[in-house]
């Protein structure tokens, strides 16, 4: 929920021409907090949003779960997994 307010009030003030999708699934399933002053999230900037050193795994919106749970099960193998949420493309 953060990272959508930042993202959308981006693309609202942004001079060019945006597509932003919403996938309904994470409207239920994705919680948190979300502060009520306005702030933005720059545009087409990553998140690393774990440090690995065997592989890096890009994923965004609703696929994040997915993948941040992929990256879990593999460092329970030993692997070390980077993790990164591309957010915008």
């Amino acid at each position: 929920p953060y990272q959508a307010k930042g993202l959308l009030r981006a693309c609202i003030k942004d001079d060019n021409p945006v597509i932003f999708f919403e996938p309904k699934r994470l409207y239920r399933a994705s919680t948190g907090e979300v502060p009520e002053g306005d702030y933005s999230i720059e545009l087409g900037k990553a998140e690393v949003v774990q440090e690995g050193t065997d592989i890096t795994v890009l994923a965004w919106g609703a696929q994040m779960e997915i993948v941040e749970s992929a990256a879990e099960q593999a460092n329970e193998q030993g692997i070390s997994c980077e993790v990164i949420d591309l957010r915008s493309i």
